[in-house]
């Protein structure tokens, strides 16, 4: 499933400042999708140890992962996404349409629209990863923003995660909502360990904890809930992420998943300043 929410929302945008001053709150029904048996519970409460079993090994974990998502195989029949949606952060009675590009082996294009004229994007060319909002402009992302760009951008993520993480360790068992989970602890070559829960007994992702690199070094730590699975040419899929952070709290729904459609190169590069 291609990160579709794992960091591919986590560096969607800064939205917190914008928020402050919500404009005008716009009407969202999205059409119920079809939920999968394989649906994952989320929760805002936080985890606390469950068990002193004996733990798998991480290997074991990823390899339940992958086969939840529908095999390595299936996984690489697909090499391009087309996901829309709606974004939604109620305390700031901002709404908004939502939109995700992805192609192999690692273009990505984020889009949240709250009107015409005020849109967050984020992107990545393989090269260069750019973002736009109403605060700062068009700019490029460097640094950490740069490096967690670049790996989230992978479109074949899962199947590259020790690769992407060369440090894993499975630390507990816990509870996520109301479903037992494996935290696995995940260190990048450069940046911070993150944090991946997955359900013991369908071993999809339930949630990912990261600290979140943002404009001029600031970074802010991000919890992201995924839940609402369902099948999309027999890979699994999350249709609802929440995003939490000091500041602010949003979800997107996602009502339109498609896969292996043609995607414009043009539009994972950086447009020229105006």
């Amino acid at each position: 499933m291609k990160r579709v929410g794992f960091c591919l929302l986590a560096f969607f945008f800064d939205l917190a400042a914008f928020a402050q001053t919500p404009p005008g709150q716009s009407s969202a029904n999205p059409p119920s999708a079809k939920r999968a048996d394989t649906t994952a519970a989320a929760s805002t409460s936080a985890p606390g140890s469950t068990s002193t079993a004996p733990l798998p090994t991480a290997d074991f974990v990823l390899a339940h992962y992958v086969r939840a998502l529908g095999g390595e195989a299936a996984l690489k029949k697909i090499t391009s996404r087309s996901l829309r949606g709606t974004f939604d952060a109620p305390a700031q009675q901002v709404t908004g349409e939502a939109e995700i590009e992805m192609a192999a082996p690692d273009h990505f294009y984020s889009l949240v629209k709250i009107s015409d004229d005020v849109r967050f994007i984020q992107a990545y060319d393989g090269k260069i990863a750019w973002s736009y909002d109403p605060q700062r402009g068009l700019r490029d992302l460097t640094g950490a923003e740069l490096d967690q760009m670049r790996r989230s951008s992978q479109f074949e993520y899962e199947l590259r995660f020790r690769e992407l993480f060369p440090q894993v360790r499975v630390l507990e068992k816990t509870e996520e909502g109301d479903r037992a989970a494996w935290v696995v602890e995940a260190t990048p070559a450069t940046g911070s360990a993150e944090k991946f829960y997955f359900d013991t007994e369908t071993g999809l992702m339930l949630r990912h904890d990261s600290l979140q690199a943002g404009f001029e070094g600031a970074s802010v730590p991000v919890v992201h809930r995924y839940s609402s699975y369902v099948a999309v040419d027999g890979i699994q899929v999350p249709t609802l992420l929440r995003h939490s952070d000091p500041q602010i709290e949003w979800q997107v729904k996602f009502t339109e998943i498609h896969n292996n459609v043609p995607v414009d190169p043009a539009k994972f590069s950086k447009p020229p300043s105006q």
